[in-house]
Parts: C-alpha cells; structure tokens; sequence
C-alpha cells in the first residue's frame, strides 16, 4: 500500500528552523510508515492557488495529512482537509468539519456550550468595547489561530483598565477576539485515536518565572529552551484519582464526540477548578504529531511505540473511509436491469 504524507511545503517565507521542523515531522512519519511495510512518498502544498498535488494524492492508496495550513497560515488547512475529502482517497486526521470549527473558538464553544459541555463563560469581540458580563480575571486570545498563537504572558488580566488596553492591542492584529473567564486550577491534556481514549497529561507550571501566569503560551510551546518551556513540563500519566480521571474522560468525550465525531485523531485540553469540575479549553484535531509532542507522549504511556501511534493513525483513517464506502453502497440506487 502506498501512503502519500501531504504537508505544508510554503518554505519561502520561511527561515531554517520552521523548515526543519516541518521536514523532520515528514521523515519521523515516513520512517514510521516504512518501517511497517507501507511504501510512502511525500508530497508538498506550496501555494493555495496550487493543485499540482492533486494528481499525486489521487495516485496513492492513502494519505497521511500533516499539512496544518498553507505558508505557515494555519487559515488554509480548513481548504486543504475539504479538497482531499472530495477526492474520495483515504486521509488521517480529522474531517473539514471539525477542522473549520476548531480553528473558531467561539464558534467551538458556542456549539459545546448549547451540547452541556461545561466550558468558562466567554464573549468574543471584534472591536475595544469591554463586555460587562465576565467575571475578572479573563484570558484574551485570538479568535481563529491555534499553537497558542497570540498568547503570552500578558493574555490574563485582572483589571478592567488591563483589559481594555490587552483588547485594543489584540483586535489591532487579529480582527476577531476571545475573551474567557480564566480558571484557576490545574490543566490537562486527553488524546484520543478515533474512539481511543489515551491516557491523561497534566500539564505542570511549578517552575514557571516569578510573577507568570501558569497558562501553556507561544513561547512555552514553540521556544524550546525558554523560561516558560521549561516551566511548563508535561507529565504522563497524570497523578490523579479515579473518580477525577472518570470525570474529565466524561467531559472529553463529550467534546470530541461533539465536535470531531469521535474520528481521526486530536487532543481535548481542560482545567479542573478547585471543586474538581472540569472545563474544556479547546478540541485540537490533527496536533502534532511528531515524536516528541504530547500525543506520542500519551500513546507510549498506553504501550504504543511511535510506529503503533502511526500505523493505528493510519488504520483508523482505512476503516473510516471502508464504513462510508459500505454505507454508499447500501443507499445507491439499484441499476438497472441490462
């Protein structure tokens, strides 16, 4: 069987280490595939007025979607899951739907509000006026970017003077804001692989600088070395009860049967107030995935090696497409008679 890995190949406005890490992500996952007999060929996404990678992905028995956007504009990922939709082929990762709402906040959490998903209260905003309606303190985050983008160590405020001053600043580089009541508590983090539940991260800020909020920003995720990198350690599995892991299991399914249909392969992020009532962040489908990111993380604590994350990644991708072939069929209208 061939598998086809698509990625973001924008690299001109790119420096070497965005590169780098893009094509180190390709070769871990091809090297995953091979190494369990799957031939593979990787295939770029350069431009959104681009489809000469069309043919290619039509020639391939499956695709391993690792394109998160086009040029590094994660907008485009949303066009890029729907066109391999239409090509009837085998893809990983979750489907347009859930793509396009995940990467809309409060779109995401309207829909998992109205479903009794428990989420923090939030508003979102598209100009300087401060909502009446939220409780301080509140995180201030973009809209429709995901990667933590556009959160730092400024996103929580606690004033309302902070609160107009960090929204102007927002809404002047990204149109569309959030603003969320802040929990405090202690974060979390639930992969699933399809309808696979895999076992729960928590997030520890004990180390974070003097003065910091203890939130996962930009620079805690991206730059690799960073006062908020290092403290900010996952660890998995997480030290919890029972009755806690029972309760965010409840709250994470509910969220990723919600907004992902319980396919492809993505990560519920939560925070647990000091009650024990946990609250979902945001639905992430498709994150990295990437040997030394937190879904691997998850699958070797539930015995699965990198190639068995891969190849399960792959396998749910086969059965999925397989249902809705079989599914087809039933409905199609009988030929007829020669």
């Amino acid at each position: 069987m061939k598998v086809a890995v698509l990625y973001d190949g924008g690299w001109d406005e790119w420096d070497a280490k965005d590169v780098a890490s893009v094509w180190e992500s390709v070769k871990e996952v091809q090297s995953a595939l091979r190494g369990r007999g799957y031939e593979t060929c990787s295939i770029p996404v350069r431009a959104p007025n681009d489809f000469s990678w069309l043919p290619k992905v039509r020639r391939a028995d499956a695709v391993f979607n690792l394109c998160e956007g086009i040029g590094g504009h994660s907008r485009f990922e949303d066009f890029v899951v729907a066109t391999l939709e239409l090509t009837g082929v085998p893809y990983t990762g979750c489907r347009p739907w859930a793509v396009s709402v995940a990467h809309r906040k409060h779109v995401a959490n309207t829909i998992l509000a109205r479903s009794g998903t428990p989420i923090p209260p939030f508003v979102v905003c598209d100009g300087n006026k401060i909502p009446a309606d939220l409780t301080l303190p509140v995180i201030v985050k973009p809209a429709a970017e995901d990667a933590s983008v556009g959160i730092d160590a400024g996103s929580v405020v606690t004033s309302k003077r902070a609160l107009r001053k960090r929204l102007a600043e927002t809404v002047e580089q990204w149109e569309t804001v959030l603003i969320q009541e802040y929990v405090a508590g202690r974060e979390f983090n639930i992969g699933f692989v399809g309808d696979q539940v895999l076992p729960i991260a928590e997030l520890c800020f004990d180390n974070m600088p003097e003065g910091s909020w203890p939130i996962l920003t930009y620079a805690a995720k991206w730059d690799v070395g960073s006062p908020e990198d290092l403290g900010s350690v996952p660890v998995c599995p997480a030290a919890i009860t029972p009755e806690l892991q029972k309760r965010m299991v409840i709250v994470a399914r509910q969220a990723w049967e919600e907004l992902c249909g319980a396919e492809g392969y993505g990560r519920v992020d939560l925070r647990v107030d000091a009650a024990g009532q946990p609250f979902v962040l945001e639905v992430n489908p498709n994150p990295d995935i990437s040997d030394s990111a937190g879904l691997s993380r998850m699958a070797k604590a539930f015995g699965w090696e990198y190639d068995d994350l891969i190849c399960r990644i792959v396998d749910e991708a086969l059965s999925r497409s397989s249902s809705r072939q079989a599914a087809a069929a039933l409905v199609a209208p009988a030929l007829p008679a020669q």
